[in-house]
């Protein structure tokens, strides 16, 4: 008898916990989990009563795209309480096969994976880049057609060469400080038959086997100076004192002392001090010439041409270092 009472006792147990386990459907009631979902840098927690991870993203309402995926985080693989979805969004790329391109959106990590989940079946052979290759934004990826194959060199990769400006060296003068060394590429072709049977190559990427050593030149750069227009070497330098004047300033012709219509670039200078047609660079004005002079302009003194009456303004009157040019 009491073996009788173990085995009902058993049997009791053990429709009790299917009772409990079947009693969220039986009831109508679902289990509540709450489940993390990550996205372009941001997180939201949702409570759902699903473990399908597309609809969880839906409800979170977060906006999937064609090729996006996701991907369950943690060793679980079924959705739980507390578990986190990480939405994978899509890089588009370029599939050239036959020599025909079609742009394709996946959410793989490799090129190989990217190419399985669209059903483009080749062996790794004849990809490039290889299918192992991490899946970017705009790549290109070939696939051999039939009488296609690649082929594989090695190229010199030139060195760059890098300057230095040595205010020491005379203008124009140069001077190599390191020569450098070439590097090693190794070059990726791919060969095909044209109509005629002829072999056309084309060069579908290079990679760098020995990293070259850049070349460094010093180049001379005294007595020269940087203006909009670049470097421009100059004869001396000179302190002078710099106020603007338009063409409604003064009682003059409205034309310059040598026959000029000013315009912004002439400079009324001391002729005696600064000789007529002279080039100069005036930081903040530009490079002039001198082409005008007045009453006042007296020995270090210039007087810059402006277009309009309130630049003239704003010039005012300062003391300046302008640079009287050789060219």
């Amino acid at each position: 008898m009491f073996k009788n009472i173990q085995q009902l006792s058993r049997h009791c147990l053990a429709v009790l916990i299917v009772l409990l386990t079947a009693f969220p459907f039986l009831t109508g009631f679902d289990i509540i989990r709450h489940v993390t979902v990550r996205y372009d840098g941001q997180e939201k927690v949702i409570r759902t009563n699903t473990d399908n991870p597309e609809h969880i993203i839906k409800e979170a309402g977060v906006p999937m795209e064609q090729g996006d995926g996701w991907r369950l985080l943690g060793a679980n693989r079924n959705v739980q309480d507390g578990s986190v979805i990480e939405v994978l969004r899509a890089k588009s790329f370029v599939v050239i096969q036959n020599n025909e391109e079609t742009v394709y959106r996946s959410s793989k990590a490799t090129v190989g994976e990217a190419l399985k989940s669209l059903g483009i079946s080749a062996r790794k052979s004849r990809v490039y880049p290889d299918s192992a290759t991490e899946l970017k934004e705009d790549m290109k990826v070939y696939v051999l057609g039939r009488n296609e194959k690649f082929v594989f060199s090695e190229a010199p990769e030139e060195a760059p060469v890098e300057y230095v400006e040595d205010m020491n060296m005379a203008f124009g003068s140069s001077l190599v400080q390191s020569e450098g060394r070439p590097g090693k590429a190794k070059v990726i072709s791919k060969v095909s038959k044209d109509r005629d049977g002829s072999a056309v190559t084309q060069e579908l990427g290079r990679e760098l086997l020995v990293v070259p050593e850049k070349k460094v030149v010093k180049k001379g750069m005294a007595m020269s100076v940087k203006t909009p227009e670049g470097y421009k070497r100059y004869t001396k330098k000179m302190y002078v004192e710099a106020s603007a004047y338009t063409i409604n300033c003064g009682s003059g012709s409205g034309m310059t002392s040598i026959g000029l219509v000013p315009y912004e670039g002439i400079v009324a200078v001391d002729p005696r001090v600064i000789p007529y047609y002279t080039k100069m660079y005036i930081p903040g004005y530009g490079i002039a010439m001198a082409g005008d002079t007045g009453g006042s302009i007296v020995g270090n003194k210039i007087d810059v041409f402006m277009n309009d009456w309130h630049k003239a303004i704003q010039w005012g009157r300062r003391d300046i270092e302008i640079y009287i040019l050789a060219d």
